[in-house]
């Protein structure tokens, strides 16, 4: 209606939708609200219905609403129908929770697919922030040893630690989250009722990263800290 009636008054119109050859027109009688009958992460489409007895279709969707067990009701209503029409073929009975699970399996395995992958790649990532930043410090062992026999306090030289290590760590979360918000685009078609840039998403993995790297750096510098002066300067 509001594509093709510019929302004026639809009732008592007469439309073509090509339907039939020898009448193609038709009265329009009411209005229902917009239905994703096809595939549910698609707009709507424009759909027209027909009284059966007036366009006969070689098919029907029965669509029953029950409490409890939905497939507990499959027998009954195959007598139902039986008793209205003994010869009528009966197939393909589901739940609408197994429509809608075969409408989006081919988004849900991908989803799963680039789940496994995007894991795996936030664990790697994690691992080598975690390895890196742990050698770096664990090579700035004399220097902690020199600044603590120069007074420096153990707070001073781990809050050094942990600022220095987190320069590369967040100069890397900027061009990450960029390079992301460039390509998520790429993942629309495997969404549905979310978006390719969800905030929720793109707080958690850097926060998870974060994290990481604050561990990273504060135990091997909290142990550095904590070290005889002396034997820290000895160390090769």
């Amino acid at each position: 209606m509001r594509k093709y009636l510019s929302n004026a008054n639809p009732l008592d119109q007469q439309i073509s939708v090509s339907m039939e050859m020898d009448n193609p027109f038709g009265q329009i009688i009411g209005v229902v609200a917009d239905v994703k009958d096809q595939t549910l992460d698609q707009p709507p489409t424009p759909t027209v219905y027909y009284p059966h007895a007036h366009l006969a279709y070689n098919r029907m969707v029965l669509v029953v609403r029950t409490k409890g067990n939905p497939l507990a009701q499959t027998e009954p209503i195959r007598q139902v129908i039986r008793r209205i029409d003994a010869a009528q073929p009966i197939a393909d009975v589901r739940t609408m929770e197994k429509v809608v699970a075969d409408t989006f399996s081919r988004q849900h395995f991908s989803t799963l697919l680039l789940a496994g992958f995007s894991s795996a790649s936030l664990l790697l990532a994690a691992i080598g922030i975690y390895g890196i930043l742990t050698y770096a410090v664990s090579e700035r062992t004399r220097e902690i040893g020199l600044r603590v026999a120069l007074g420096a306090t153990p707070q001073r030289v781990m809050s050094l630690i942990v600022r220095a290590a987190a320069r590369p760590v967040v100069v890397g979360f900027f061009i990450g989250i960029a390079g992301a918000l460039a390509l998520t685009g790429l993942l629309r078609s495997l969404l549905f009722d979310i978006s390719p840039r969800d905030p929720l998403t793109f707080v958690t993995a850097p926060a998870i990263l974060a994290l990481v790297a604050f561990i990273a750096a504060f135990l091997p510098a909290r142990r550095a800290a904590r070290l005889d002066p002396m034997a820290a300067l000895r160390r090769d």
